[in-house]
C-alpha cells in the first residue's frame, strides 16, 4: 500500500469488547506504522480508547497503557473506582497518564481526522454520538462515557443527561456510518466470525433490575442487547458477502476474560492483532480503490 491514497468518503468503525480491545490496538498500530489514516473514525467502548490513540497517530501507545499497567490499582480495582467511578481507571488512563505516556493533543485536536465516540443513555437508552470539535464539553468525557461499563461504572454526566457503555445500544456503528453517507466503511470487530450473544441470565436481569429498574428505557435496552446485537451481526456478514464493506475480525476465538490479568495472553493477542491486519492488508486495498 506504498502508493495508496485514502478515499476521503470512507469510515473506520472500531468495536469495543473491554480487554479484546488489544486486538483492535494492534491492527490500528499496523495501520499507523503504515501511515494508513481514515478520514472519520467512530469507536465503541474499548474501540473509542483504541481510537483516541490512532486519531493522535500514535502506534504503541495503547498497547503501552494496556500491558504496562493492566496489574496497577490505579488502572483496574478498588482504587481506580473509588478515584473515578469506575473499576477500570478510565480517568487514570485518559488524562493522567498523558504525562508519563505523553499523548499529541495538538495532532488529535487539529488533524484532519473526525473521531466519534459512541455512548448509550440512561435516560432514553439510545445511543449518543459525539464528535471531536463538536462537544460542549471535554471530549474525553465522552470517550471516558462510551467506556463506562454497566454494573461496574458510575454513569458519567454529560449535559443534561447520563451516559454509559456505548455497546449498550450501539455494539457497532454501522447505521451511523450509513446516515453520514460514508462511501466505504471499514469494521473491526473483537469477536470471531459466527459469533453471537446469549440472553442474560436471570442473575444478570437481577442485577440490572437492582442497579437501573428505575430507568426503564435503559433497561429495555440492556435486556434486549443479545437481539440487537445478533441481527447487527446478520446484516454486517450480508453486507461483507455482498463486498459493500471490509471487515477484519479475529480469525479464531478470542480467548481472554473482560477482567483478564495475564498480561502474556494480552501481548499474544495484541501481535495477532498486528499480524492478522497485516495479512489482509492487500485486502483491504482492493476493497479500498474499487
Amino acid at each position: 500500500m506504498d502508493n495508496f491514497v485514502m478515499p476521503q468518503s470512507t469510515a473506520l468503525l472500531l468495536e469495543g469488547g473491554s480487554l479484546r480491545g488489544l486486538y483492535t490496538a494492534g491492527a490500528l498500530d499496523t495501520l499507523m506504522e503504515r501511515e494508513i489514516y481514515f478520514p472519520a473514525v467512530a469507536g465503541v467502548s474499548a474501540g473509542a480508547l483504541n481510537a483516541v490513540n490512532y486519531v493522535a497517530h500514535q502506534p504503541g501507545r495503547s498497547a503501552s497503557i494496556n500491558l504496562r499497567y493492566r496489574k496497577d490499582p490505579r488502572y483496574f480495582g478498588p482504587m481506580a473506582a473509588f478515584y473515578g467511578g469506575s473499576l477500570f481507571g478510565l480517568n487514570f488512563m485518559l488524562k493522567d497518564l498523558s504525562q508519563s505516556i505523553p499523548f499529541d493533543f495538538d495532532t488529535f485536536y487539529h488533524g484532519s481526522q473526525r473521531m466519534v465516540a459512541v455512548a448509550t443513555c440512561v435516560q432514553t437508552g439510545k445511543p449518543a454520538y459525539f464528535e471531536k470539535g463538536k462537544t460542549d464539553f471535554d471530549f474525553f468525557e465522552s470517550v471516558r462515557a462510551s467506556a463506562s461499563l454497566p454494573l461496574v461504572s458510575v454513569p458519567v454526566r454529560l449535559g443534561k443527561f447520563s451516559y454509559l457503555d456505548g455497546g449498550c445500544s450501539c455494539p457497532i456503528p454501522l447505521h451511523w456510518a450509513q446516515t453520514e453517507g460514508f462511501e466505504k466503511t471499514v469494521i473491526i470487530t473483537t469477536r470471531q466470525k459466527g459469533f453471537r450473544k446469549t440472553p442474560p441470565s436471570q442473575r444478570m436481569i437481577n442485577l440490572y433490575d437492582d442497579f437501573y429498574g428505575r430507568n426503564a428505557l435503559f433497561m429495555a435496552t440492556l435486556l434486549t442487547q443479545e437481539v440487537r446485537y445478533n441481527a447487527l451481526m446478520e446484516e454486517i456478514d450480508a453486507l461483507e458477502e455482498a463486498g459493500k464493506i471490509f471487515v477484519l475480525r479475529p480469525a479464531d476465538p478470542v480467548d481472554i476474560s473482560r477482567f483478564e490479568k495475564d498480561t502474556d495472553k494480552l501481548l499474544n493477542l495484541y501481535n495477532r492483532g498486528r499480524r492478522e491486519m497485516r495479512e489482509q492488508l492487500d485486502a483491504l486495498e482492493a476493497y479500498l480503490q474499487k
